[in-house]
């Protein structure tokens, strides 16, 4: 793979101490100050080798910048509208569609974390602090929970690492057999960059498994998933060895192409989500379908959601 090209790349110098880093790219690019404070936000900025999205960022002496070009919107989501499931002072749980990545490429473009920041500045007055706790492949949809100010993202990042925060996802696989309920405990490890394996020397990963449907004309099964770990493509990895691959995901096995004018995306939904309240302790769920785009990456098939999926989280 050829080297991402990097459109500026420089050392603050002692008199860009102080500066806001909008203000030093404009200045850095020949560009106008909202042109580069767009490409702050759209993820196109490093400083000392991290993303920063915040034009108003000040610049110290020594520190190492660099911008990326930006790179053509890949998501294929129109529009910019966002469907949000529960909002309060401490919370906001949104859905994200298959096709938009959690956080901005590292070349920038449209991201599920942009849009976030832009309906909370469009609510007026001073943005609450949008904190990240966990994320979705760019190729799945489902909920998504930011906190809002410290205390609520480190309740939540607390509860994602010692796993009292529970995560369930629908998911339709590959399969000539029924599936029946299982607990899949592989450890996982990354092979590449983006790319994951199992690997008895990686870290722990745990998977229920609760099969919910099954066409046997079309070999694919329905099933929910419930994790007790977070590992990078853990549901697609497990399901895909002890089960069959996840439809749609050509990374992990799926020898199938996408049917005929449907968009790319995998038939994994993060469906159910539960947590204690940052606020009040009190045990708080949410549960979305997946979107009809969901079942038409299959193609024909007579799978159909049980009427009471959610129960047992």
């Amino acid at each position: 793979m050829p080297p991402v090209p990097v459109l500026c790349e420089l050392t603050a110098a002692d008199e860009h101490e102080g500066v806001r880093l909008d203000v030093l790219l404009a200045r850095t690019l020949a560009c106008t100050r909202g042109q580069a404070r767009r490409m702050i936000e759209d993820g196109a900025a490093y400083i000392g080798g991290r993303r920063c999205t915040l034009p108003g960022q000040t610049v110290k002496a020594g520190e190492h910048i660099r911008v990326l070009p930006a790179a053509p919107d890949r998501t294929g989501i129109g529009g910019g509208d966002l469907e949000v499931l529960h909002r309060d002072a401490d919370l906001l749980v949104v859905v994200k569609p298959a096709g938009l990545p959690t956080q901005p490429p590292p070349r920038g473009g449209d991201a599920l974390s942009k849009r976030v920041r832009k309906l909370l500045a469009e609510e007026g007055g001073t943005p609450p602090r949008l904190g990240e706790v966990h994320r979705l492949d760019r190729d799945v949809s489902g909920l998504v929970v930011y906190g809002l100010n410290g205390v609520a993202t480190a309740s939540l990042a607390e509860q994602f690492r010692d796993h009292t925060a529970r995560r369930s996802y629908l998911a339709i696989v590959r399969t000539a057999v029924p599936v029946v309920a299982q607990t899949i405990e592989e450890p996982i490890a990354e092979r590449a960059p983006g790319v994951m394996t199992l690997d008895p020397t990686g870290m722990p990963a745990c998977s229920h498994v609760i099969p919910l449907d099954f066409d046997e004309k079309h070999r694919l099964a329905l099933v929910r998933v419930t994790l007790e770990t977070g590992r990078t493509h853990q549901v697609r990895l497990h399901l895909g060895w002890a089960l069959g691959p996840l439809v749609g995901d050509a990374l992990y096995g799926d020898p199938l192409p996408t049917p005929a004018g449907q968009p790319p995306r995998i038939a994994l939904h993060a469906a159910l989500l539960q947590c204690r309240h940052p606020r009040t302790g009190e045990p708080t769920r949410w549960r979305r379908e997946p979107a009809p785009d969901f079942w038409a990456v299959v193609g024909e098939t007579t799978l159909q959601l049980p009427e009471h999926w959610e129960e047992a989280l």
